[in-house]
């Protein structure tokens, strides 16, 4: 078990968006635990379990910023 901490940026300014990645997140990655903490346009998003998940779950995420972020 580890735990991983990837942050992303919104470069759009709509709360929307932000609030529908969140939701997506929940949504597409269920096999990890997770936190996430939101300040100003900043998000982190801190993954604990094993690498292999981590790593599933690091490109669905990156995926979803694309879309949203």
């Amino acid at each position: 078990m580890g735990k991983k901490v990837i942050h992303f940026y919104n470069d759009n300014d709509s709360l929307d968006n932000v609030i529908a990645f969140l939701e997506n997140i929940k949504k597409k990655i269920t096999y990890l635990n997770l936190s996430v903490s939101v300040e100003g346009k900043d998000i982190k998003i801190t993954l604990f379990g094993s690498r292999d998940l981590q790593n599933l779950a690091m490109g669905r995420l990156k995926d979803l910023a694309i879309q949203y972020l």
